[in-house]
């Protein structure tokens, strides 16, 4: 994780957030231009994460879904006023994914990535605060096909091919387990190879396995700059579980969603 340190002024944030930014130093640490994170290191450790107002809801009610669970940072406070959304979380101890000494043993990073995410797929169902996510993002892929959007970077083939393709998928999809709905190597979270915790999972919810799967053989591909680990991934998560054409439909669900 990347940290620049900035100046910001505490009282030009909501009065429930400054008391957490005052002697406090800041660094900026975001990795998407959806929601603003900044890295808060004074009394204590903790991450605001700032969203326009609303966009931070469901992540926010993920988090104490996970953290009830011990598999997500404790939620410290979430204010939504003045147009944008406040989020602050204690900070997990340990680096995530893309550090630096993981990335030196890919093979065993893999591994671990693999049966970290079967911990979150064996999660009991009850209490899950989103229960329709496969259905959510199907509707999401036919809204977004028919105003032309897709995910050049997923969608390689001919438009049309892969909306067809959908079409004749669509059927198969289940929200059969709790899914991250991010599963990339930023948003897991070790300590001395150990699993702590997750975040970023305001895309979370009950939904199909194979999201899960197709962005965590996608993250590998694109932070190891080879496929070579493919495989790997996918035995330490159990290949009983795995079926190519939901597999498939999920890569088409990533494509036609933002």
């Amino acid at each position: 994780m990347k940290k620049t340190e900035v100046i910001l002024d505490p009282d030009t944030f909501p009065a429930a957030i400054q008391p957490f930014l005052q002697h406090a130093k800041l660094y900026d640490s975001s990795c998407s231009a959806a929601a603003k994170t900044l890295y808060i290191a004074g009394d204590y450790r903790a991450f605001l994460k700032i969203g326009k107002q609303g966009k931070l809801m469901r992540e926010m009610e993920m988090m104490k879904f996970f953290y009830s669970h011990n598999l997500a940072p404790k939620l410290i406070s979430y204010v939504s006023e003045n147009g944008n959304d406040y989020l602050i979380s204690e900070a997990l101890d340990g680096e995530d994914g893309i550090a630096e000494r993981y990335l030196q043993q890919p093979a065993r990073l893999a591994e671990v990535f693999g049966a970290s995410l079967k911990v979150i797929h064996s999660l009991p169902l009850v209490g899950c605060p989103f229960p329709t996510r496969a259905a959510e993002m199907l509707a999401e892929s036919e809204s977004n096909i028919l105003r032309g959007y897709a995910d050049k970077a997923i969608i390689s083939e001919d438009i049309k091919e892969a909306t067809i393709h959908l079409s004749t998928l669509k059927s198969c999809t289940k929200d059969d387990v709790v899914i991250h709905g991010d599963y990339c190597l930023p948003n897991i979270i070790l300590q001395d190879w150990k699993l702590k915790g997750f975040v970023d999972i305001g895309t979370g919810g009950l939904g199909d396995r194979h999201y899960d799967l197709f962005w965590g053989i996608w993250t590998l591909e694109f932070n190891l700059k080879t496929d070579k680990y493919r495989e790997a991934f996918l035995d330490a998560y159990g290949r009983a579980d795995i079926d190519p054409d939901r597999l498939e439909l999920c890569r088409l669900l990533a494509g036609f969603t933002e």
